[in-house]
């Protein structure tokens, strides 16, 4: 029986950080989407795409921020996890979601073993509990 790879969304509007990103994963064994905002990445989640983490950075650009796409997200998938990102961790927002429970957060930079095991953490805690995103 073939393993099923678990699939993240990474959510970056740098498209250097967005590719480093997704091949730290890939080479972590994970399947990987792509989007380079907020909006891209709820569409591609309003059609199907199945994934049972987002990385995201927190400041996304003008429009919407990462905060705010996870809040859209728990709109219509109340249990999906988020791991930001960012070289700043000064947002209150950012903190209020991180004591939440269904995120964490990795200062930039970071070591790419930290990324993915910071990210298997928070699947493991869904697989125990939280259903995922489908």
């Amino acid at each position: 029986m073939e393993d099923v790879k678990p699939t993240v969304l990474v959510v970056e509007d740098n498209d250097a950080v967005r590719n480093l990103l997704g091949i730290i994963f890939r080479l972590d064994g994970f399947e990987v989407v792509a989007c380079a905002d907020g909006g891209e990445a709820l569409d591609r989640l309003r059609g199907g795409s199945a994934v049972q983490l987002v990385v995201t950075d927190v400041n996304l650009g003008p429009g919407m921020d990462g905060i705010d796409l996870a809040e859209s997200m728990r709109a219509i998938f109340p249990s999906i996890k988020v791991l930001y990102v960012s070289g700043r961790d000064d947002d209150d927002r950012l903190r209020r979601e991180i004591q939440s429970g269904q995120s964490a957060f990795l200062m930039k930079p970071f070591k790419p073993r930290d990324l993915t095991a910071t990210a298997r953490a928070l699947l493991e805690d869904v697989n125990e509990g939280a259903a995922s995103l489908r």
